[in-house]
């Protein structure tokens, strides 16, 4: 018994320096995580560093090991947390078969899971609208990175459907891909208010934005 003890001993002692390497280098993520959430909860203006070490559970001097300020911070959770919504190549190899208009119901539901549903999508949305004007280098790189993809995506799916001859020549026209993503967005601006107002079901919602689309481009 005695030898399994120290056998046990020795093997605590060689894993806990990986346990704490491992530890540390998940710190980052944790407190962009925890930063996150005092974003969402107080807003940009009235979190304080403070309440991000408290809810990481760490000290005000470990942010500051990461971060410079709450600025940087704020930046690096919009960057590192946002996430898009579509690898357009990978779409393409996956479903390169199907019909356009089939195409077009599979984005929708792509599209409002991430922006109704994912909270990262849907608070970082919430964050650029309410701060943006004080960090517009940071909206400008999130609308290339995240928010064109998703129009880009619309308007490359619309052109095939054009091509295939589902869908009426005009649906290919540049500004389509915005007016027909307008309801997307309708819906995710009316659950940032958050007015306790009757919104419709997701499935419904999504049934009726589709049914809307063909109405406009199919043949």
């Amino acid at each position: 018994m005695a030898e399994i003890k120290e056998a046990s001993s020795a093997e605590v002692g060689a894993t806990a320096p990986g346990v704490r390497a491992r530890r540390k280098a998940q710190r980052p993520q944790e407190i962009l995580h925890a930063a996150f959430d005092e974003f969402v909860e107080r807003g940009y203006t009235a979190t304080r560093i403070e309440d991000v070490a408290n809810r990481a559970g760490v000290t005000k001097g470990t942010i500051y090991l990461y971060f410079q300020n709450k600025e940087e911070l704020f930046q690096d959770v919009v960057r590192k947390l946002s996430q898009p919504i579509f690898n357009e190549e990978q779409f393409w190899q996956e479903h390169q078969n199907r019909p356009s208009d089939e195409l077009v119901r599979l984005y929708l539901d792509t599209v409002y899971e991430h922006m109704t549903v994912n909270p990262y999508s849907r608070e970082i949305l919430r964050f650029l609208i309410s701060d943006g004007r004080s960090f517009p280098d940071l909206t400008a790189s999130h609308y290339e990175e995240f928010v064109r993809p998703i129009l880009t995506m619309l308007q490359h799916i619309l052109e095939k459907g054009v091509r295939e001859g589902i869908f009426r020549p005009e649906a290919a026209a540049s500004q389509m891909s915005y007016i027909l993503l307008s309801p997307a967005l309708t819906l995710t601006i009316d659950k940032l208010l958050d007015c306790q107002t009757d919104l419709p079901e997701l499935g419904d919602y999504v049934n009726a934005h589709y049914e809307m689309i063909m109405r406009n481009v199919r043949n």
